[in-house]
């Protein structure tokens, strides 16, 4: 008896173990030297790891040294889809629109928790309009990337598309959803359950 008990328990262990992955904190940065003068930038990023990301922070680099030094200023915008136009136009009804950034921490934007970034997808992160704007300088590379990597300037007032890749982190975690235990899982607890039961039952009788 006490030899089915472990097995249907380790069983039963193994069902509930798997219902949910450890939350790891992820990054993807990019290290280049060119510094890019501008008032607002964008920056297409393709999410390539194995797993969907949450908890989502970002920042530019400004460089301090040889260090990384974080940027971020006025609102940030999360879209499916680049965007060629004025910073302005950037709200919740712009084409694309996923998410927008709810404040900062250390330097970089934040976003709600639930704003996930699904993997092999590429998203845009664009500076929205700000307040008597100067121009900044963010380090990146002015050559031209592929697979949706680039930063947008601006030009006449909108942003001019994909010229180059900027310096950024981009933070996360794993997102981890709770998978709800099958019916034969469910059964297999109550079936532990009663042969505990019975058990306990003969040891007191014995």
């Amino acid at each position: 008896m006490s030899s089915i008990l472990a097995a249907l328990s380790s069983a039963a262990a193994l069902m509930i173990g798997a219902t949910a992955a450890q939350a790891t904190t992820v990054q993807s940065i990019t290290h280049n030297s060119v510094g890019i003068d501008q008032q607002y930038y964008s920056q297409g990023i393709t999410i390539g790891t194995r797993y969907d990301w949450d908890t989502i922070s970002f920042a530019f680099d400004m460089q301090s040294g040889a260090g990384f030094d974080p940027y971020s200023e006025g609102d940030l915008f999360i879209l499916t889809e680049d965007h060629l136009g004025a910073p302005a136009d950037l709200g919740s009804s712009t084409s694309g629109f996923l998410a927008q950034s709810n404040g900062f921490e250390d330097g970089f934007w934040t976003f709600e928790r639930d704003v996930t970034l699904e993997t092999g997808s590429t998203y845009y992160f664009v500076m929205g309009d700000r307040q008597n704007a100067s121009t900044t300088q963010i380090f990146g590379n002015e050559d031209q990337m592929a697979y949706g990597h680039g930063i947008s300037g601006l030009s006449s007032g909108a942003f001019s598309g994909i010229v180059g890749d900027l310096d950024y982190v981009l933070r996360g975690e794993i997102a981890t959803t709770p998978v709800p235990l099958p019916a034969t899982a469910l059964m297999l607890m109550l079936g532990i359950g009663s042969l505990g039961a019975v058990a306990a039952r003969r040891r007191r009788t014995a």
